[in-house]
């Protein structure tokens, strides 16, 4: 034997076949590798995903309650597969607990369906009566329609066993009605209280002040604000600003006009930032604690309880004399709303908030009493004799009901 085995390895380096060794409570402990990692923790029953090196509001991704052997591993497959794509951690588990509650339901006594040939149609026709008599009325109950669907879909897509049926598929008669809700926008009476610059400059944080200026005015999600870059504004051949950031949920960069003000507002906070982290942060809102490098960003629940206190302290009340609860998204319908009934057209209220089809921001954006009534008002009636005559607001009409929503 050389003499160089026996000399002791250098406990501050790490070769890059053998993992380094830690101790920890009197224990050798191996230290995963980012090449090993997925091996330990796949096999676990519930899934560490801070082991894993993914950041969310949530801490695990259980499969414990899943006792099919055979559906435990198509639920590991398909939530690795989802991860891997970049599908947030809440969307990845959310699929994991609706496949949880269909294994319950298929180990019961009444069902004890054992083989994933097994699950056909007539079964899943069963199990929607199964859904309906626990949880009509409820959002899981779509969702646990749909995320078993797309689970489905999944299995075919990859091959990842080919025994399953091809009938076993959802319709969309499956899913329960969806009851089409108006847009939450702010009354204009609570907006204007919340826009008086008395009330922005309540913040006592600063940096929440400029968040909910970005909320109002360029209708962001929370979420997408909250993780806004450092070098978020851009200009375009004009010299126009625009405010550039990633549209988590659409997984892709997206653009919002901003006007001069509130690019002042930016950078004048990110004058701020460079004193206290003169060698420069990745994010726009870092995280004022525990975070000495400045590049974790502020969370955005810490942000909603702050905002709580905030509307506490300005004292906002709607028209009948309460105190109005605001959430952060409601500033997102405001902006759709305010748009479109200041004649702005669809499409381009579709561009500013970023989204995906037409639907979406007919849902956010809907025509108020007033803008339906002033249109109507602009139209021409013929009357019996062929001449077209001015509605009269001030006649019996002026007290129709107007319907908000789509016919």
């Amino acid at each position: 034997m050389s003499e160089t085995s026996h000399m002791p390895a250098d406990p501050g380096k790490a070769g890059p076949e053998r993992p380094r060794l830690q101790l920890h409570t009197g224990q050798r402990v191996e230290e995963p590798t980012p090449r090993n990692v997925w091996n330990i923790e796949y096999d676990r029953e519930v899934w560490r995903l801070r082991e894993l090196g993914i950041k969310a509001k949530i801490a695990h991704i259980r499969f414990d309650r899943i006792p099919q052997l055979w559906l435990k591993d198509l639920a590991k497959r398909w939530a690795r597969w989802r991860l891997s794509t970049g599908l947030g951690a809440e969307s990845a588990a959310s699929g994991t607990r609706a496949i949880s509650h269909f294994a319950q339901f298929l180990a019961s006594p009444a069902v004890r369906v054992v083989r994933l040939d097994h699950v056909d149609r007539p079964l899943l026709e069963r199990y929607l009566s199964h859904l309906h008599a626990d949880y009509a009325g409820r959002a899981v109950h779509r969702n646990f329609i749909g995320q078993l669907n797309i689970f489905f879909l999944a299995i075919r897509q990859h091959r990842w066993n080919d025994a399953l049926p091809a009938s076993t598929v959802f319709f969309p008669e499956d899913f329960p009605r969806y009851d089409e809700r108006l847009p939450r926008a702010l009354s204009e009476p609570v907006m204007t209280q919340l826009e008086q610059p008395s009330n922005p400059d309540r913040w006592k944080t600063p940096a929440y002040r400029l968040v909910t200026l970005i909320l109002m005015r360029c209708g962001l999600r929370i979420t997408d604000t909250v993780r806004l870059p450092h070098d978020c504004i851009v200009h375009d051949a004009d010299r126009a600003p625009y405010l550039r950031y990633l549209n988590h949920k659409m997984k892709r960069e997206a653009l919002v006009p901003i006007d001069e003000e509130l690019e002042r507002e930016i950078r004048d906070h990110q004058r701020h930032l460079h004193d206290r982290w003169p060698h420069g942060t990745p994010v726009l809102f870092p995280r004022s604690l525990k975070n000495a490098d400045g590049h974790e960003p502020t969370d955005d629940n810490v942000y909603r309880r702050a905002m709580h206190q905030w509307l506490k302290a300005c004292d906002v009340r709607d028209e009948h004399g309460r105190l109005v609860k605001v959430t952060p998204h409601q500033f997102r319908h405001t902006l759709g709303t305010r748009l479109i009934n200041r004649d702005v057209p669809q499409e381009v209220v579709r561009r500013i908030l970023d989204h995906d089809s037409h639907m979406m921001t007919a849902h956010y954006a809907r025509l108020s009493d007033t803008t339906i009534r002033r249109h109507w008002e602009q139209a021409r009636k013929v009357d019996i004799t062929g001449q077209t005559v001015a509605l009269d607001p001030a006649g019996p009409l002026a007290e129709a009901s107007w319907a908000i929503g789509p016919c």
